[in-house]
């Protein structure tokens, strides 16, 4: 069964590397891209990647591999892009999990989510960086790993147009039907907006959830526990490996 990890904002497909790693060994099929524009991919100049680049980016990869009874995972910013993908692929998704991650609905951006004061933050300091191309990774508190420093080396800006662009379903109203989702809250990262996505979600129908005693980069600072979850996840619902 093909497992879809999608990275979050200034990272790469780096971050879900050890993970990807654990649950290969389990059997899945994985996939942890970089989408467009980041990490390996910073060759491609900011203001030509939106956020729909990153969604066709997943919705493609599905696609031109013909993946079936797909699990896809977002994280952070990762989940606008899972959204997007399913939404153009929903044939595809068995089931969907948002790790600490967004969660808009259609004629959402990720600054309409993040609200005003968050917006205007990251508009500015992308101003400052290169004239409003990319945001700059601000500083988000990290669990003390000894890859903690490494791991700052490696973030890269990040587009402007995934943060403004909103996600807008092409789907007709009452065709936007979901598969099994779950949401996971990092709940060591107090205060986070995660907190009111995972407020929505609980008690709705389709949705199941869980917490991470852990900070907002845990697909990088405990790579095993989150294998161990999606697997976890995986095989409640049915889906082996």
């Amino acid at each position: 069964m093909p497992i879809v990890l999608v990275h979050g904002a200034w990272s790469g497909g780096w971050s879900f590397l050890e993970c990807a790693r654990i649950l290969r060994k389990r059997g899945y099929d994985v996939f942890n891209p970089t989408l467009t524009g980041l990490a390996e991919h910073n060759h491609i100049a900011p203001e030509h990647v939106s956020l729909e680049s990153h969604i066709r980016d997943i919705a493609g990869l599905m696609e031109f591999n013909d993946l079936r009874d797909v699990l896809i995972v977002g994280h952070s910013y990762g989940g606008m892009v899972i959204t997007g993908a399913a939404d153009r692929q929903i044939e595809r998704i068995a089931g969907m999990v948002y790790l600490d991650a967004f969660l808009p609905q259609t004629n959402q951006s990720l600054w309409d989510l993040a609200g005003p004061e968050a917006a205007e933050a990251q508009w500015k300091a992308a101003q400052q960086n290169d004239g409003g191309k990319s945001v700059p990774r601000p500083f988000i508190p990290t669990q003390n790993a000894p890859e903690a420093e490494k791991w700052k080396k490696m973030f890269t800006p990040h587009p402007v147009g995934c943060m403004s662009e909103k996600f807008v379903s092409v789907r007709e109203p009452e065709q936007r039907t979901w598969p099994r989702r779950h949401y996971i809250l990092c709940n060591e990262y107090k205060g986070s907006v995660f907190y009111m996505f995972a407020a929505r979600v609980q008690g709705e129908p389709g949705w199941e959830y869980s917490e991470f005693d852990a900070l907002h980069d845990v697909v990088r600072s405990h790579p095993q526990m989150t294998a161990d979850r999606i697997d976890a996840i995986a095989k409640g619902w049915g889906i082996k490996a």
